[in-house]
């Protein structure tokens, strides 16, 4: 059944970790780690929005959606942690384990939290996270590492844009103040992200605020990449692709 699910012919042998520089090696533990981590969350995130568009009495459609979601968190979950144990480390669950909410966010009625979960999660993040992801595979040149970016992303642009047409679905049945909680969400969400990333660009001299700047192609083989351009990444699909969806769903 896992084989099933994971479902990617990857030639896991090709990936040594022998081959990867020593002064990147811990580096590239180090940041798929996190990314095995981070998958997991997501699967604990799409799980509470699967009950939350159930108790929601959403559509079937929409939870199919959900339940389809989970399912490709815990493919890229599987596909990472191949990664680290091919660097040669061991891939660990987040700490702590549960992730849990804020009482004041549980104590909304379900369409809202599902609501709030879709903007921040699905819509908002999802699309900074395929800005990323798409950022890396552009440019990694390991097979290895390229297949499970390919994957990954093929997944991950599903997640996106199915998180946009349910928050644009879902504000429909909200009067004013429902969409100002929307606001709130998308607000606290792109600050979230934008607000370190800009504070790591404002570091920066004026001609070093610029991809080009930083190509990069030796991290960008083993799937890494360097703190300035990933803000740099970040700050790019927040203005081009998260705002102006926002504004057009009337809540940027």
């Amino acid at each position: 059944m896992h084989e099933a699910l994971v479902g990617v012919a990857i030639d896991w042998a090709a990936l040594d970790r022998r081959e990867v520089p020593a002064e990147l090696l811990a580096r590239a533990q180090a940041a798929w780690s996190g990314r095995v981590q981070s998958e997991y969350q997501s699967i604990q995130v799409m799980t509470r929005f699967l009950q939350e568009v159930l108790a929601a009495g959403d559509p079937l459609e929409v939870q199919a959606g959900a339940v389809m979601a989970i399912r490709d968190e815990v493919r890229h979950v599987a596909l990472t942690a191949a990664v680290v144990e091919r660097l040669g480390a061991t891939p660990l669950l987040p700490e702590p384990l549960e992730h849990r909410e804020a009482a004041a966010f549980l104590a909304l009625p379900a369409a809202q939290r599902a609501l709030g979960t879709a903007i921040t999660m699905l819509a908002v993040n999802e699309t900074v996270s395929v800005a990323l992801i798409e950022d890396l595979q552009a440019r990694a040149t390991h097979p290895v590492i390229r297949a499970v970016l390919d994957a990954t992303l093929s997944d991950e642009g599903e997640h996106g844009d199915f998180g946009w047409a349910y928050v644009a679905a879902s504000l429909g049945r909200f009067d004013g103040e429902g969409r100002d909680y929307a606001r709130a969400c998308a607000q606290s969400a792109v600050e979230g992200l934008a607000g370190p990333a800009r504070a790591r660009i404002a570091e920066l001299a004026v001609n070093e605020r610029a991809l080009e700047r930083w190509a990069e192609p030796e991290l960008a083989r083993w799937g890494l990449r360097s703190p300035e351009r990933e803000a740099l990444v970040i700050v790019e699909a927040i203005e081009r692709r998260v705002m102006p969806r926002l504004a057009a769903l009337g809540i940027g």
